[in-house]
């Protein structure tokens, strides 16, 4: 923060960006399952989120179901998933492997489910190719009610090879059937089975009951609520951003967006904004503000497309003739009101444009 004669702001900001740490996981779908699309491991190992493994199954009735093993945190009002939380359960799960080594995916897990059963999951791929790429994944593509705007960047993604491939999937009796991905993979056919090595996960504007609220003696930045804090000689913030190095999301507002306190009645206020994760543009918007007697309304608008770059030229045009993949996040907008009394309140939701 810089110090000497210049003035000290009081700002509120209603937005929030974070890091939500992780560090593996994979999706596998399955074909013709009566019961479930979706098997998906998760690998943590960070203060938030314990250590240790998820396990997420993804249902045909659109319901996901949560295990986890003891040492990992899950809180169940973080999590907005496909169409709501069916079993919300810590199991034990053993084994509990999942590498990434330069021969592919090392996965093998065991446990025993809501429903009594055993439930097994293994794969252990054996390829020599491993030349992966980042995706972001359309994770919140099928979201009904999203808490929050989930961006997941995958370095070092790829799929898992069909051939020298090890894999059995079971829930009780009943095998689970790999589903086949229709693109081939450096000339090798794969299936339905992705994964990343180094995840990103960046969130914006999950559910919050007051805006973020920090001096600054401006031109200056400053450390709040896991977020550093950019704001030029206005008290207008340029720039928030969490995480360091390759883990990174930033947010720049152009022009910087306003702090709310210094909103005079019926002042109207629009920008741009961009989202990057390790330095890289993933999407970004417009913003609105307008005040009326002692309310802010806000609007933060996503309307650009993911412009992907390094894929390989089967999937650049995969991602073009699916056009979901990179435009899924401009499904998304937020709006919220910031209530101008002496405690400061606010109250916001993510909807689904085109969605009722």
């Amino acid at each position: 923060m810089t110090s000497g004669n210049q003035a000290v702001h009081k700002i509120a900001l209603p937005i929030r960006i974070a890091i939500d740490p992780m560090e593996r996981l994979l999706v596998a779908s399955f074909k013709g399952d009566p019961e479930f699309e979706m098997i998906e491991p998760q690998i943590f190992d960070d203060p938030m989120n314990g250590k240790g493994m998820r396990v997420l199954r993804y249902r045909n009735d659109q319901k996901v179901d949560v295990y986890w093993q003891p040492g990992v945190k899950t809180d169940r009002s973080t999590i907005s998933i496909g169409g709501g939380i069916g079993d919300f359960q810590e199991v034990n799960i053993e084994p509990a492997r999942f590498e990434v080594t330069d021969r592919g995916v090392d996965l093998h897990l065991a446990f025993t489910d809501a429903q009594k059963r055993t439930v097994e999951f293994k794969i252990l791929e054996n390829t020599l190719v491993n030349n992966r790429f980042p995706l972001l994944a359309p994770v919140g593509k099928d979201i009904d009610n999203p808490l929050r705007l989930f961006l997941v960047y995958m370095h070092e993604f790829d799929f898992v090879r069909k051939k020298g491939t090890e894999v059995l999937a079971r829930i009780g009796d009943r095998e689970l059937l790999p589903a086949s991905f229709p693109i081939l993979r450096n000339y090798k056919k794969v299936m339905l089975m992705r994964y990343s090595a180094a995840p990103v996960i960046g969130t914006i504007n999950p559910p919050m009951d007051i805006p973020v609220v920090f001096e600054v003696t401006g031109p200056g930045s400053v450390e709040v609520d896991g977020m550093r804090v950019f704001v030029d000689e206005y008290g207008k913030t340029n720039q928030i951003s969490a995480g360091q190095e390759l883990r990174k999301v930033e947010v720049d507002f152009d022009p910087g967006f306003p702090n709310v306190l210094d909103l005079s009645e019926g002042t109207t206020e629009e920008g741009r904004w961009t989202f990057r994760i390790s330095d890289i543009v993933i999407t970004g918007g417009t913003y609105n503000l307008m005040r009326r007697g002692d309310s802010v309304g806000v609007e933060i608008d996503v309307t650009e497309n993911w412009k992907p770059s390094g894929l390989p030229l089967s999937f650049e045009i995969f991602t073009q003739l699916v056009r979901s993949f990179r435009s899924w996040p401009t499904t998304y907008k937020w709006r919220g009101i910031v209530r101008l009394n002496d405690t400061l309140s606010m109250d916001g939701t993510w909807i689904r444009k085109g969605k009722r």
